[in-house]
């Protein structure tokens, strides 16, 4: 009896000295409490927000890694998988490119006169990881284009940026890599006179052309 009395008391007297400690820390306790609601709503906040937003459209990203292209383009970039799904359709274009300054000045070229043409989009494939890394997608959509890739000494053929292929009708009617084989210390401002670029041009407006028309 008097060993439960004892218990009794001991028990009596923490729950007073915890009642005695939490109404002490009761003001810690609403903090934290504030503190953790918050951060529910702040979570619930950040679960609505669309990130999204804030990455750049493809086509401000094509002018930020390219400044000759204006940023009102025509241009969409695929990976490496969608550019090896899509060579295979009826009707594309697709322009394959990497960062060198060539690029840059043939895809500002060639989406003046897509949209003096009517073109909307373009696809845009930057090839330049992939050739480096030889992977097994990149080695098929060169050998989609065995016949019109430059080859090396060794038989090895590569892609070089700019190039442009136009698929019509299941047909290739333009494979363009003109001003990626361009050697020395020419620049491509030099590169691109006025007869030169009044060429090219001319030639892109008769093939985007017919590509709308078909």
């Amino acid at each position: 009896m008097l060993k439960n009395m004892v218990k009794l008391l001991m028990v009596t007297s923490m729950e007073k000295t915890q009642n005695k400690k939490f109404f002490k820390n009761k003001i810690e306790m609403v903090i934290t409490l504030t503190i953790f609601v918050l951060c529910i709503i702040g979570f619930i906040y950040l679960g609505k927000v669309d990130f999204s937003k804030d990455k750049p459209t493809d086509s401000v990203k094509m002018s930020m890694e390219h400044p000759q292209v204006s940023k009102e383009n025509v241009y969409e970039y695929i990976n490496a998988s969608q550019a090896n799904s899509y060579i295979s359709r009826s009707k594309m274009i697709i322009l394959f490119g990497t960062s060198n300054e060539w690029t840059g000045y043939y895809a500002s070229i060639l989406n003046d006169v897509a949209k003096e043409v009517g073109i909307s989009k373009i696809y845009y494939y930057d090839f330049e990881e992939d050739r480096n890394r030889n992977n097994a997608t990149y080695q098929n959509i060169v050998s989609h284009f065995n016949n019109y890739t430059l080859h090396l000494d060794d038989g090895t053929a590569e892609l070089y940026g700019p190039t442009l292929v136009i698929i019509n009708e299941g047909v290739i009617s333009l494979f363009d890599d003109e001003s990626s084989h361009i050697h020395g210390s020419m620049k491509p401002k030099e590169y691109w006179n006025e007869y030169n670029l009044n060429l090219k041009k001319n030639t892109l407006r008769v093939a985007l052309s017919d590509y709308k028309g078909s």
